[in-house]
């Protein structure tokens, strides 16, 4: 609504600046919306799913679906984050497509694995996995020294957020280290998966155990090789399509850009004229969803 009620009020460049920034602010909360109510909802329907081991198209179209917009979330996260950085090129249609393919590979396997494990064995033990590697990746986060609240109590929820989204899926929360403490998540969570599958067909051993007529080797290969995959997706696509060129070098022009031509029209308390060649006053500190949005978008590129 306080976007909204911007964008009517005026149209003058530097409140839409402040509405992009709040626009920004909305997507991590769409973000957090997605792994805190869609995933879980999913990964609760395909254990229905495979609890009765039955399945109507109509449930099959809708798996699928949820999938595909879990995946969706996150590229529009990574493209909204981009975006603060007007030295970078931003994705294009080709580089948006890869990313999709390539999270929807990596999420798939994870909630298909959650849900074989949840589809057999008691519910205590459900709970006991989740608070447990929930409670590691909290304290990961925490280890990593985030910043983008401004109290301390907000930081703390803020961490036990984050820790609940890479629960589903990795993204980068802090400075420095990215790619290090990329491997060490994925390697964690493939740990993960392998241990829940296995914890899955051993409960379940004494009866063949099967899915909708998949002996269990066929489903630990589908998982692990789609998990695989999906890893091999993100390594090609940051070797070939993430667009690591700067806004000028794409666009051809080789001259160097002063540098107000960086900031967000919100961040200058002026009227910027490219064709200036004046000194310019310092641009005023950030606050508010202003601030914590360029501190994520700095973090998740770092």
């Amino acid at each position: 609504m306080e976007i909204s009620w911007r964008n009517l009020k005026t149209r003058t460049a530097k409140k839409e600046g402040i509405a992009v920034y709040l626009t920004h602010d909305l997507s991590m909360l769409r973000l957090i919306e997605t792994f805190s109510e869609s995933a879980p909802q999913l990964t609760l329907m395909i254990t229905v799913i495979l609890q009765r081991e039955d399945v109507e198209w109509v449930t099959g179209l809708k798996t699928v679906v949820s999938f595909a917009a879990i995946s969706i979330s996150l590229v529009m996260y990574h493209r909204s984050m981009r975006s603060f950085h007007k030295d970078k090129a931003q994705m294009t249609v080709t580089s948006s497509l890869v990313y999709f393919l390539w999270n929807l590979l990596l999420i798939a396997p994870r909630v298909a694995a959650i849900a074989l494990f949840a589809s057999i064995l008691p519910l205590g033990m459900i709970a006991v996995h989740f608070i447990c590697l929930w409670l590691a990746l909290f304290l990961w986060a925490w280890r990593q020294k985030t910043d983008f609240m401004d109290s301390l109590a907000g930081e703390w929820l803020y961490r036990a957020t984050v820790a609940l989204i890479w629960y589903f899926s990795w993204i980068n929360v802090s400075r420095g280290g990215s790619r290090r403490r990329s491997i060490i998540y994925h390697s964690m969570i493939a740990v993960d998966i392998m241990l829940l599958l296995g914890l899955w067909w051993w409960w379940n051993s004494d009866q063949d155990p099967s899915i909708f007529g998949m002996p269990a080797l066929a489903v630990f290969i589908s998982v692990g090789g789609s998990y695989t995959v999906g890893i091999l997706g993100k390594i090609v696509y940051y070797k070939i399509f993430h667009p690591n060129k700067t806004a000028t070098e794409e666009s051809g022009d080789n001259e160097k850009a002063p540098a107000y031509l960086g900031m967000d029209e919100v961040d200058t308390p002026f009227s910027v004229e490219v064709h200036s060649p004046s000194p310019q006053p310092p641009p005023r500190p950030l606050t508010g969803a202003q601030k914590r949005m360029q501190k994520l978008a700095d973090n998740f590129f770092s």
